[in-house]
């Protein structure tokens, strides 16, 4: 596997877990608060959500040969258990994607047109960067949004190197047949000391092998910070 597969793989990977823990803190809060207008770019917290689900399924249908037509602030989904489902699926089907990208493939260049019909030509992994950073630049803010209804120790860590740290944690525990502590609370910030220790948190992940056979399956630490 070329450093580039790896790359993005990771991002893809990672984009599975922070969708799914800030969707978890999501569902906590009341529907009327979800689609409150709270001054964000796409006012409240339901239409930043279905903004990445607009701009998600619009890439993905470029780097599938087609450029469609797209509203950035459509509502896609008014109803959150619906919205939920749809993300689910969106972002297995561009995991599903990426996993099946070459190094060459990568390099080459993606032919499309804008929102508004104009058309561009860039390297993939210079979509790809785009996608995944667009992702995370709004995210940041839905993560805020939520947040400010959940309060600050309710909102979940979605650093990287949390990813990182805890899908390395698995692979180790999984091959040396060894156990690490977690804590079965809420996805946010836990009390100064529990389970995991002081500053850990804990959370789901899963690992796999390249074959697919499954290496780990259960609740890890990660580190409870802002930024590493």
């Amino acid at each position: 596997m070329g450093p580039r597969q790896e790359h993005f793989r990771m991002l893809a990977l990672y984009n599975q877990w922070a969708n799914a823990r800030l969707y978890d803190a999501a569902g906590r809060i009341a529907p009327e608060a979800l689609a409150e207008e709270r001054g964000a770019f796409f006012g409240s917290l339901l239409g930043t959500l279905n903004h990445l689900l607009v701009t998600d399924r619009g890439w993905m249908a470029r780097l599938e040969g087609e450029s469609p037509r797209m509203r950035l602030d459509e509502m896609l989904h008014d109803d959150f258990s619906d919205l939920r489902a749809a993300r689910v699926v969106q972002d297995q089907r561009l995991a599903d994607y990426v996993h099946g990208l070459s190094e060459d493939r990568l390099a080459a260049r993606l032919d499309y047109a804008t929102s508004s019909g104009a058309p561009q030509s860039q390297p993939l992994h210079h979509v790809l960067a785009h996608l995944f950073n667009h992702q995370t630049h709004h995210r940041g803010q839905a993560h805020h949004l939520v947040g400010l209804v959940l309060g600050r120790e309710a909102t979940p860590v979605l650093d990287l190197l949390a990813y990182q740290r805890s899908t390395a944690a698995a692979a180790v525990e999984a091959r040396q047949g060894t156990a690490l502590p977690h804590d079965d609370g809420p996805p946010g910030r836990p009390p100064d000391d529990g389970p995991t220790g002081p500053g850990l948190a804990a959370t789901r992940v899963q690992v796999a092998a390249m074959d697919g056979v499954m290496l780990a399956d259960k609740e890890v630490p990660e580190p409870d910070s802002l930024g590493g």
